[in-house]
C-alpha cells in the first residue's frame, strides 16, 4: 500500500525525472546525430556493433542531397550574366599591356630572327598598338564565348558535393549545426516541457495503480513521443494554423525562412560557391581544357587571318609549323597570366557575383515545401533511429525510476 508520505515524494518527483529524461534523451539524440565523426565499436565477423553520427556515416548521402538542391537556388547562366566581358578584358589588360612587347618581340625572333631589331622604332609601336587593339577585341569575343557556355564550364552540384562530402565532412556537419542550430535547440527543450507534462500522467496512473513498472514503460513512451513530436514540430504546419480556437502554431522551421535564408546564404558565399572555388572549377580538369580549348580557337583565327602581314613585316614565308608554334606561345603566355592577376579576378567576381544576396534571395521566395528540404533531409532518413534513441534512454531511464519508488516502498 503505497503511503501517503511516499506519493507525495511520487507526485513531486515524478514530473521531474520525467522533465528531465525527455530533455536528455532529446539532448542524446541531437548529439547523435553529428558524433562521434568516426565509428566508435567493433566489427566481429565484419558485422559492425557501435555507432558513428547519422551525418558522418551518410556525408556523401547528405552532401549529395544539399548539391541536388543547388540548381532550384541557382545557374550557372545567372552566375556568367552578371559577368561583363568588357570588364574582364580590363582585368587583364594592364598585365596583357606590359607583356605584349616581349610575346611581339619573341614571336618575330621566332619567326625571322633579328628582323624585329632592324624596324624603326616607330614601325614596331604602330606594331605593337594594332595587335593591342587586337587583342582587347579577341579577349573580349573569348568571354562572350565562355558566357554561352558557361553551362559547360560550372557544374555547381559537383563542386558543392565535393566541399560537403569526404575529407570536408566537418564543413557539412558545420553547415547543419548553423542553419539548424535553433531547430535542433528547441527538439531539446521540447523534450523537457513534454516529458514534464506526461510525468504528471505517470505520477497520476502510479498513484492509482501503484506498480512500479509503469515507470520504464511510461519512461520509454515519454522518450519516442517527445522525439516524435518534437521532430513533427519543427516542420510541421507548413502554414500557421490555429488550434482549438486558442492557439496559433507554425513549425519552426518554415516560420524562420527568411532568417534561414540569410544564413544559408552567408554561409554559401563564405564557404562554398567562393570566388577562389569558382575560380578553381574553371581552370581545372575538363572545365580548364575547355577554356583552353576556346582561347586556342580564338587566338588561331586571329594568328591565321595576320598571316599575310606577319609575312610582309618578316619578308619571309611564315610556315604552318611555325604558326602552331606562335599560336601556343601566346595562349601559354596568357594562361600564365592568370595567377599573377587572380587577386584582382577574386575581388572582381565578389563584387559582381554577390552569391551571398543571391542565394538568400532565391530562398526567401522559394515555396515552403521545397525549402523544407534543405533540412528535413537530415531527419527524414533515419527519423525513425531518433525516435528509438529517445525511446530505449526513456525506458532506461524509467527503470531506474521505478526501481528507486519500488526500493522505499
Amino acid at each position: 500500500m503505497i503511503t501517503a508520505t511516499n506519493l507525495a515524494v511520487v507526485l513531486v518527483a515524478v514530473p521531474l525525472v520525467t522533465a528531465f529524461i525527455g530533455y536528455i534523451t532529446n539532448w542524446a539524440a541531437v548529439r547523435m546525430i553529428f558524433l562521434p565523426e568516426e565509428f566508435v565499436g567493433v566489427a566481429p565477423f565484419g558485422v559492425k556493433i557501435g555507432w558513428q553520427g547519422v551525418l558522418p556515416s551518410k556525408a556523401d548521402t547528405f552532401a549529395s542531397d544539399v548539391a541536388g538542391n543547388v540548381g532550384a537556388v541557382l545557374s550557372p547562366a545567372e552566375l556568367a550574366e552578371r559577368l561583363d566581358p568588357a570588364e574582364m578584358e580590363a582585368l587583364f589588360a594592364d598585365r596583357l599591356d606590359t607583356e605584349l612587347p616581349v610575346i611581339v618581340r619573341d614571336v618575330a625572333e621566332m619567326l625571322a630572327p633579328g628582323t624585329w631589331d632592324q624596324m624603326a622604332p616607330d614601325a614596331q609601336q604602330m606594331v605593337i598598338t594594332q595587335i593591342k587593339t587586337e587583342g582587347r577585341q579577341v579577349a573580349q569575343e573569348i568571354f562572350d564565348d565562355l558566357q554561352g557556355i558557361s553551362h559547360e564550364l560550372l557544374d555547381l552540384e559537383q563542386l558543392v558535393f565535393d566541399l560537403l562530402s569526404g575529407p570536408n565532412v566537418k564543413r557539412l556537419v558545420r553547415l547543419f549545426q548553423e542553419i539548424g542550430g535553433k531547430e535542433l535547440k528547441a527538439i531539446v527543450r521540447f523534450g523537457g516541457w513534454f516529458g514534464f507534462v506526461i510525468g504528471c500522467f505517470q505520477a497520476l496512473s502510479f498513484s492509482i495503480f501503484d506498480q512500479w513498472w509503469l515507470m520504464p514503460l511510461v519512461g520509454g513512451i515519454v522518450g519516442l513521443g517527445t522525439n516524435w513530436l518534437a521532430l513533427q514540430m519543427i516542420f510541421r504546419p507548413i502554414e500557421p494554423k490555429r488550434y482549438a480556437g486558442l492557439i496559433t502554431y507554425q513549425g519552426m522551421f518554415p516560420s524562420r525562412q527568411d532568417e534561414i535564408a540569410q544564413d544559408y546564404g552567408r554561409i554559401t558565399a563564405r564557404e562554398i560557391l567562393t570566388p577562389a572555388n569558382l575560380l578553381r572549377l574553371v581552370t581545372e580538369g575538363e572545365a580548364g581544357t575547355r577554356i583552353a580549348q576556346v582561347v586556342l580557337t580564338k587566338v588561331s583565327e586571329r594568328v591565321d587571318a595576320a598571316r599575310p602581314m606577319v609575312e610582309m613585316l618578316t619578308q619571309t614565308e611564315v610556315t604552318d609549323a611555325q604558326l602552331a608554334s606562335v599560336k601556343m606561345m601566346v595562349v601559354g603566355r596568357v594562361t600564365e597570366s592568370v595567377p599573377e592577376i587572380q587577386p584582382e579576378i577574386e575581388a572582381y567576381l565578389e563584387k559582381q557575383l554577390q552569391v551571398g544576396e543571391l542565394v538568400e534571395s532565391k530562398l526567401r521566395a522559394m515555396p515552403k515545401l521545397e525549402f523544407e528540404r534543405l533540412l528535413r533531409g537530415i531527419f527524414e532518413q533515419d527519423e525513425w533511429i531518433l525516435i528509438a534513441i529517445g525511446g530505449a534512454l526513456g525506458a532506461g531511464v524509467g527503470l531506474l525510476q521505478g526501481l528507486a519508488v519500488l526500493s522505499v516502498g
